[in-house]
Order: C-alpha cells, then sequence, then structure tokens
C-alpha cells in the first residue's frame, strides 16, 4: 500500500489511502480494516476509522468499492467531517475465511436427537454427510446452535437445524437429516386366533420389536388387553392395536368402584363413584366416597380402579 508516501491534501480533514485489493474478517466491512485513515484531528480521524461501508462479500466472491462512491456515502453519514479518498480508484474486497468441520456440525445436530431420545429404545443415524462450512473469519468463534427442541421422536426421517451464528448475528442454517430407529417391547400373540375370540394375557408373550411408523406405537400393551374381543383373525406373531379388537367398558360414569390406593408398599382400599367411562388401562376420575377426594385411577378390571400416591 503507497500510504505512506502520500501526504494530506486539506488540513482539518482526514485523508483516507484506498488500496487496489483489500481483505476483510466478519460480516461487515469498515474503513479501518481495508484503508489507512490520516488527519490531525484524532477523534475525526477514530470517527472514520470505524466507519462502515455495509456488508462484506461472502467466501469465494468479491464486493468492489468505487472511491467516489465511498467519498460521497462518508461525507453524507459524517457531513461534518472533510473526507478525502485518495490512492486507488477501485479496491476489490475479499474476505478471510474460516472452516467448520462438516462432523462438527453432524456432531451437534446429534447431541440434540440423543436428548430427544432419552428414555426411549431408539437410535438416530445422520443419512447424509454434511460438507464442510466455509464462512467468513470473525475476531469470535463461531457458534453452533441446534434448533431443535422436540420432547419426543417418532421413527423415520427426522431434521435437524443447526445454526450457525457468527459475530452475534444467524450467519446460515444447516439441516441435518438422520434415520431414527425404534423399538418397542410388545405383547404380540403367540398363535393365530380367528374373529370373535376373547383375549386374555395368557395368548402373548412380550418381544422386543421395531418400530416402522410412528402409528406403531399405538400397539396395545397386555394391561390393556385384559376384556378385549378380536374384530379380525390375527396371525401368530402379531402385534395388537386399537383397530384389531373391541374394548369393553369396564367401568361406567356413576359406577360405584372398588379403587386400591397404593403408596410404596402399603395398600388402602376404598369405595368410589367413576366420574367417567373407561376401558382396561384406561384413566378415568374417581371420587372417593369417605372423603370426597377426586383422584385420577387406572382401569384394572371390571369395576376396579389403581391409584398409585409417589
Amino acid at each position: 500500500m503507497i500510504a505512506s508516501t502520500l501526504l494530506l491534501l486539506c488540513t482539518g480533514g482526514v485523508s483516507i489511502v484506498l488500496p487496489a485489493e483489500a481483505t476483510s474478517t466478519g460480516l461487515e466491512i469498515s474503513v479501518e480494516e481495508i484503508a489507512t485513515v490520516k488527519g490531525d484531528d484524532a477523534a475525526e480521524v477514530e470517527r472514520v476509522r470505524a466507519a462502515s461501508l455495509g456488508y462484506a462479500p461472502a467466501p469465494g466472491f468479491h464486493r468492489t468499492l468505487r472511491a467516489d462512491l465511498l467519498t460521497a456515502a462518508l461525507r453524507q453519514s459524517m457531513p461534518d467531517i472533510q473526507v478525502t479518498v485518495e490512492g486507488a480508484p477501485r479496491c476489490r474486497v475479499t474476505c478471510t475465511t474460516s472452516t467448520i468441520p462438516g462432523a462438527r456440525i453432524t456432531a451437534e445436530a446429534s447431541q440434540a436427537v440423543r436428548a430427544a431420545l432419552t428414555g426411549m429404545d431408539a437410535e438416530a443415524t445422520p443419512v447424509m454427510d454434511i460438507a464442510d462450512l466455509v464462512l467468513p473469519k470473525g475476531e469470535d468463534e463461531p457458534r453452533l446452535r441446534a434448533a431443535y427442541s422436540l420432547e419426543r421422536v417418532f421413527p423415520g426421517k427426522v431434521q435437524v437445524p443447526v445454526e450457525v451464528w457468527l459475530g452475534g448475528r444467524l450467519y446460515r442454517t444447516v439441516q441435518v437429516h438422520f434415520e431414527v430407529t425404534v423399538w418397542q417391547r410388545q405383547a404380540v400373540l403367540k398363535q393365530a386366533i380367528p374373529a370373535g375370540t376373547n383375549l386374555v394375557p395368557g395368548m402373548f408373550k412380550v418381544v422386543r420389536t421395531q418400530v416402522n411408523t410412528g402409528g406403531g406405537l399405538q400397539h396395545l400393551g397386555l394391561e390393556e388387553l385384559a376384556g378385549s374381543v378380536a374384530n379380525r383373525a390375527m396371525a401368530a406373531g402379531a402385534p395388537v392395536t386399537e383397530r384389531d379388537v373391541k374394548r369393553v367398558t369396564l367401568v361406567k360414569r356413576g359406577d360405584l368402584v372398588q379403587v386400591a390406593v397404593r403408596s410404596g408398599g402399603v395398600t388402602v382400599k376404598d369405595v368410589g363413584q367413576a366420574q367417567s367411562n373407561g376401558r382396561m388401562g384406561e384413566r378415568v376420575r374417581v371420587q372417593l366416597r369417605s372423603s370426597g377426594i377426586e383422584l385420577l385411577a387406572v382401569v384394572r378390571g371390571p369395576k376396579l380402579l389403581e391409584v398409585k400416591i409417589k
């Protein structure tokens, strides 16, 4: 740069010596990044040095700053300072870059998915490699944040957006795709049965099976099957869903029911009145006759409810 050979042309003003080429960092270009600034008034020089020249070019691109337009823009933004732009008539600005490995982006997304899978028998596998991300280099290291807050993940394709923050600003969002596999311990039939069969727990065994769709999570458990009738013939090894059976209402609103209240190893039995209908395994509200207290209970049999207190 030829700044050392040039003199100020206007006493009391500020002179900017513009090079033919320069580099910038971050998302905006400042005068001090690309040019030499001189002047007699230190405060004026500092103001000009800190002035923004707008957006920085993206990696792989450049931006051309014309001296005449730069002069006009600075005089408009700082009319109290006499600004003179010298040197090259045009300055070609490119940006310095840094790289975030694609593996780091994938790891950030994986951590978010694992958190969502906590408590589930499941795993998430990335379905594609994420390319390394080249971005403008700033004073601060770029930050990654997975914008993913689902409390539960279902099997199939899952897309996790990872935000890339640079200098306090959102620079880009990268989508990371996963294939989620979920296993569940399900009750399946030990042998084939015809339609109309009354189902009892002894007809089933519990196995670990892979769930193929979100709908598969609606398979009934052993505690929900008692008292049901098969709507159709089913093969051995088949799980049972709501549409496969007719589930009998075991508790009706207004029924007097037996309520077993369990706390630790202690069980207290009482009589209550059901406030809603319920089938095996469903929750209903019940009002205890002895105290008038209303509780949420689980149907365990015909007119039999259970309440667990931790």
